[in-house]
């Protein structure tokens, strides 16, 4: 019975054995990748209530505009794993060029878009103090962008080859400039001015440059390899792999900023109950996050080997690569509700520390609920990451993007709805929040199960 079960589930091309040295590598990356924002969020938790919210929104309003160059610079990952299953590795190497002049470009424009949303009223009905301290967070993050499209261009490579194990390496690295340097920063260690607020933002865009440049100088010496050229030199520039990479990464793009439009404006409605209720929201999604981005890991591996099988015109066994995601990700989704449910007082008591001399009594009366109530979509967004990953990796752009844009403006306005029209209390609006949040994995299940991503095929056969 047991030989059976193993055959079944966990042998051959396409089942879990296959899968998880590709997915635990990205899940500990991915992991590590919240730890360092774990971190900024701790050690300001010492510093105040106000602190730890702004680095939130100012962080992800950043990253709401820098999402848009990421999603298309990032989908040379799939472009990459098509030509390594269909043995074109000489087409590796070019795809890597040409996301390298879309981030080149990319960096001058999102300095210029981050100056209109400078300007502009994201901030607006937060607390005086919270909008300076976002602002300035903000900027520090806009100018370190420059390390996210470095980290996605070059990682982008490595995912797609399904050598996840140097992304793992490149995370370690910046986890622990991370620690050491808002260790020191934040609280003005080693000689250092306590820099708090500031301290993270900048301890944060050196752990992103570490980390840019550990994958770079990987790439450089794996690319001298001959297996890679050929024996060729891939050209600078190549107008229609670069069309390629528009065609497909644009409508990820386009999903990446407008899901962030839609949580910024989602936690800037919860941030009008309040301090207490900002700071009681940040603890949620910090947890929430934690658990949730270690499933991008894992959908970063199904989306790797769905890319790679219907690179070599597999798509049974593109099929088996996302039912094992499925089962990975189920039973880790499944511990983590557990978690949530039997320790979240220990849990928002990391984020309140009662030595810290601040008042965390009402934050911590609105986290409790909050976190637990978090605990119980994790298992549909289990399924919502899976299948959205089978559908990327075999190139199913437009769709996952429409989807996706749909759940969250019907997520978003749904929230609004309830803070500023039906103006319920803050935990109901968290209920409702939960459940659209639930129900939104629906349609990309329906759209897996139709099966049309099976006969895509995005890249040319080699002549």
């Amino acid at each position: 019975m047991l030989l059976s079960i193993r055959k079944k589930h966990f042998d051959g091309p396409g089942g879990i054995l296959e899968l998880l040295p590709i997915a635990i590598p990205m899940f500990l990356s991915t992991m590590f990748d919240m730890l360092m924002m774990f971190i900024d969020r701790l050690f300001l938790s010492h510093v105040g209530v106000v602190h730890q919210a702004a680095a939130m929104t100012g962080g992800i309003t950043s990253w709401m505009v820098v999402s848009f160059f990421v999603g298309i610079v990032g989908y040379s990952s799939t472009l990459t794993a098509q030509y390594y299953g269909a043995g074109q590795k000489y087409n590796c190497l070019r795809m890597v060029k040409q996301s390298l002049w879309c981030a080149v470009v990319s960096y001058p424009l999102i300095l210029l878009i981050d100056c209109i949303v400078s300007i502009s009223p994201v901030f607006s009905g937060h607390s005086e103090l919270e909008q300076v301290l976002e602002r300035r967070y903000f900027w520090y993050m806009a100018f370190g962008s420059v390390n996210a499209l470095t980290r996605f261009v070059f990682g982008s490579f490595f995912t797609g080859i399904g050598r996840t194990k140097v992304l793992l390496v490149a995370n370690s690295v910046a986890l622990f400039v991370n620690v050491v340097a808002n260790w020191v920063l934040i609280f003005g260690h080693l000689g250092c001015p306590a820099l708090g607020l500031d301290g993270a933002a900048i301890g944060t865009v050196m752990s992103g440059a570490s980390a840019a440049i550990t994958l770079m100088v990987v790439y450089w010496r794996a690319r001298r390899h001959p297996e890679w050229e050929g024996g060729r030199k891939p050209p600078l520039f190549e107008a229609d792999k670069l069309f390629k990479l528009i065609r497909y990464g644009l409508p990820q793009g386009v999903e990446n900023i407008l899901s962030m439009v839609c949580f910024v404006f989602l936690v800037s409605s919860l941030h009008s109950y309040g301090d207490d209720m900002a700071a009681a929201t940040t603890i949620a999604f910090n947890w929430d996050s934690f658990s949730f981005h270690p499933l991008l890991g894992v959908q970063v591996a199904v989306s790797t080997l769905v890319g790679q099988a219907m690179g070599a015109g597999l798509p049974d066994r593109a099929v088996r690569v996302a039912h094992s995601g499925y089962k990975v990700a189920i039973a880790y989704a499944g511990f983590m509700l557990i978690l949530f449910i039997s320790c979240t007082g220990t849990l928002v008591g990391v984020f309140t520390p009662e030595s810290s001399g601040l008042d965390y009594a009402q934050v911590r009366e609105y986290a409790i609920p909050m976190l637990r109530l978090a605990g119980l979509y994790l298992l549909t967004d289990a399924l919502l990451i899976i299948a959205s990953g089978a559908l990327r990796g075999a190139g199913d752009t437009l769709w996952c993007m429409l989807i996706h844009i749909m759940n969250n403006i019907v997520m978003t306005l749904g929230v609004m709805l309830c803070v500023y029209i039906l103006k319920l209390r803050p935990l109901q609006v968290w209920l409702a929040f939960v459940i659209m949040g639930a129900l939104s994995s629906t349609m990309f299940i329906v759209r897996y199960k139709m099966g049309r991503w099976k006969s895509l095929r995005i890249i040319e056969k080699e002549s």
